[in-house]
């Protein structure tokens, strides 16, 4: 077992945008390092991010709850990770954990909080309140997309028009495995 193993760069943007996401960064009550903890009602997404993390993951990564979970062991690199995105034990967003999100952190954070409906694509951003809607909605007029704040029974939600999701979509659907393609075709009855 390695002490603190190298992730690549890859493997870096997986983990931001699984945060970014929805997943945890988690410290043991007694435990010297933190731990990634992901979760999803789709089993085979959770699958493949888990296969993208291999080398982090536990000896038995995935378990079935009330959702499908997945955690990593510990390991010292967490550490970073719980520095970027928790203050006193609060969840923060600072735009500049956004800006060098590239294709791949895109279609991760897609898959774990988005959808794409009647040619809209949809962030659930609650987790990040309304402070950190505010800052994802800032990234993507960075972008040069136009978004939106919206709420859906009272959740936090960024939402693209339609010829920013168009735009958006092109960028991450290479980087999505099949079976999430497939989805949102079948959602849309569109070829995406």
């Amino acid at each position: 077992m390695l002490i603190d193993p190298l992730i690549t760069v890859r493997q870096r943007e997986i983990i931001i945008s699984t945060i970014l996401g929805g997943s945890s960064i988690v410290k043991p009550a007694k435990g010297k390092n933190c731990y990634l903890s992901m979760r999803s009602k789709n089993n085979l997404w959770l699958e493949y991010k888990g296969r993208e993390l291999q080398i982090l993951a536990s000896p038995a990564p995935l378990t079935i709850e009330s959702t499908f979970r997945w955690h990593s062991l510990c390991y010292p690199l967490f550490a970073e990770f719980q520095e970027m995105f928790y203050r006193k034990g609060e969840r923060r967003l600072d735009g500049k954990i956004l800006d060098p999100l590239r294709d791949v952190g895109l279609a991760i954070w897609f898959g774990d909080c988005g959808h794409y409906l009647k040619g809209h694509v949809t962030l659930n951003t609650h987790i990040w309140g309304e402070s950190g809607s505010k800052v994802i909605k800032k990234y993507f007029q960075c972008l040069g997309y136009k978004p939106e704040i919206t709420k859906e029974r009272g959740c936090f939600r960024v939402r693209l028009d339609k010829a920013s999701s168009e735009t958006y979509l092109r960028l991450i659907v290479p980087q999505l495995p099949a079976f999430i393609v497939q989805e949102i075709r079948r959602s849309n009855h569109a070829d995406v």
